[in-house]
């Protein structure tokens, strides 16, 4: 769409007998755009999205959520422990973007389940989805990496222990503190979370 030099611009004259004769060329063309552009990431993103929206529309999601509602009877703390460690370990098996887009709505119906605020659960996880430091798969830079640095899965899953430890214990620690401070309303159940029900009688 962007024209390549100026010469686009004779097309504005007014004399039909000096327009040019041929269109001109593009800055881009369609072959360098098909071998530059990461459509992987695209379809990747894209799938993602559309597995979270058929979770959704299809009730997955809220039947997940509210078969955990089981878990109410754990402390908030553990449930946070659990939540942060179940995100972390499935991310290290796919894209963190694909596993946001499917566990993202089952927490935010399993709290809405057990009445504790959706972001208290899903904000950590949504950040634990983001350290995958074990597997190849787990995020295109590991996969960078391991690709050339000719790195073993076994040696990238070894040396990848001791940052999910910490990262795992930041968040956990963090979030009830220093987020509680940010997000004081994280206290309280949300009153846009209550389902709202509505009863009719027919007569």
């Amino acid at each position: 769409m962007i024209p390549a030099n100026w010469r686009c611009l004779k097309f504005c004259r007014s004399n039909p007998g000096r327009l040019p004769t041929e269109a001109t060329p593009g800055l881009i063309t369609w072959k360098f755009i098909n071998q530059k552009v990461p459509w992987s990431l695209i379809f990747l993103l894209g799938g993602g999205f559309a597995l979270a929206e058929g979770g959704r529309v299809s009730g997955m999601s809220t039947l997940l959520g509210q078969s955990l509602a089981g878990l109410k009877t754990l402390p908030p703390l553990l449930l946070l422990f659990v939540v942060c460690l179940t995100a972390q370990t499935l991310t290290e098996f796919t894209s963190n973007v694909a596993i946001c887009n499917v566990i993202l709505p089952v927490l935010a119906e399993m709290a809405i389940a057990i009445e504790i605020h959706p972001l208290y659960l899903m904000f950590p996880a949504a950040m634990s989805c983001s350290f995958a430091f074990h597997m190849p798969v787990g995020t295109p830079p590991n996969a960078i990496v391991a690709g050339v640095g000719n790195i073993a899965i076994k040696d990238m899953a070894v040396a990848g222990i001791g940052p999910s430890i910490f990262t795992l214990l930041v968040i956990w620690a963090s979030f009830p503190t220093w987020g509680a401070v940010v997000y004081p309303e994280l206290a309280t159940f949300p009153d846009w979370a209550r389902p709202i029900i509505t009863n009719a009688t027919l007569n």
